[in-house]
């Protein structure tokens, strides 16, 4: 088994007629084949050129235009196809839109050196990620695989500078696991030296109860939070009064129960609590001091929705919850149990 980068595997089969003979990125040269049969250069398979646990392409910088120059040799007119990729986003695969970054083809007959320049974008992947450059006889090359004639060089660089836009979601969900609809997200922000947060924007959840936050702003260069308060819960139904009124009777309780249901906060579970919920239907508002609803973290709802126990006091619930320490592309579930209510 030869040896190849992480990268899927890219090496030539046939020799005969062409071959690079160095590749030079942001100013480092690396020597490809020196003659055009099979044993003429390679560090894995003949033909294929492993520079990534040797010298790295010099840091480049996002934003930047980057230079790439290469010579090859050919000993007849072939058009030859020219590709190279750079790994982005970092995860490991250059197949990913816009890791294309170079594709050129021609036709000669001897030695040819080609200049072109790409520009890093702005929002990529900070820290050490892989290229590959190739060029392939009469085939625009494909990423993976073995190919007749050509070459393909792997290498290694550190991109530094990256703007990486926060990004956000989750789902609110009802006491059954039901997404919620409308429930508004608050995205607050501060600069890494600012003290207080301030609110950027609202994002509401939609049919399925989901949330989406894009931002333009720099993780490197600011904090987030989230918080889900001040929410408006309507009046419970005839069907939620029954729905625990059968409840009573049979006695079946599991620790949710005692959020949705336990209206007098007295920690049991009697008709008591089904005539205040039958009150509510007609109107008369919930007892002064008591939630109308209650919030949870994901973790802490691992826990009630598993148990039969009375959590309460355990896990009391909140009226307003903060996610703080939030990192680009994270998630966050909330769970939302409204007192009096079967959800």
């Amino acid at each position: 088994m030869f040896g190849q980068s992480p990268l899927c595997s890219s090496y030539p089969t046939s020799f005969c007629c062409e071959y690079v003979s160095s590749v030079t990125i942001n100013g480092q040269t690396y020597a490809g084949s020196t003659g055009y049969s099979s044993g003429s250069g390679g560090t894995g398979p003949n033909g294929y050129y492993d520079y990534t646990s040797g010298t790295a392409v010099p840091t480049i910088t996002a934003g930047q235009n980057i230079n790439i120059s290469y010579t090859a040799q050919t000993n007849g007119n072939y058009m030859e196809y020219f590709k190279l990729w750079v790994d982005f986003n970092g995860n490991g695969v250059l197949s990913d839109p816009g890791e294309q970054v170079y594709a050129y083809n021609v036709a000669w007959t001897g030695t040819k050196t080609v200049t072109a320049t790409f520009q890093v974008p702005t929002t990529v992947f900070n820290g050490q990620v892989y290229m590959r450059f190739m060029m392939v006889y009469a085939n625009v090359p494909a990423l993976c695989g073995s190919y007749s004639y050509g070459n393909t060089f792997d290498f290694v660089t550190t991109i530094t500078g990256a703007k990486d836009p926060f990004k956000y979601s989750g789902y609110v969900y009802d006491s059954e696991g039901n997404g919620i609809s409308g429930i508004p997200i608050k995205l607050y922000n501060k600069t890494k030296a600012a003290t207080s947060y301030t609110l950027y924007n609202t994002y509401n959840t939609d049919n399925t109860g989901k949330y989406n936050i894009t931002t333009t702003f720099d993780t490197s260069a600011y904090d987030f939070q989230i918080q889900v308060n001040s929410l408006s819960i309507s009046t419970p139904s005839f069907s939620d009064a029954a729905f625990f009124n059968s409840k009573i009777f049979n006695s079946n309780f599991i620790s949710k129960d005692y959020y949705r249901m336990d209206v007098n906060n007295d920690n049991d579970l009697t008709i008591s609590d089904v005539f205040l919920i039958f009150m509510k239907i007609n109107g008369r508002a919930w007892i002064s001091g008591l939630p109308s609803y209650r919030l949870f973290t994901q973790t802490e709802w691992n826990t009630i929705s598993t148990s039969t126990s009375n959590l309460k006091s355990t896990y009391s619930g909140t009226q307003s919850l903060t996610v703080n320490n939030l990192k680009t592309n994270g998630t966050s579930n909330v769970y939302l149990v409204k007192t009096g209510f079967s959800n």
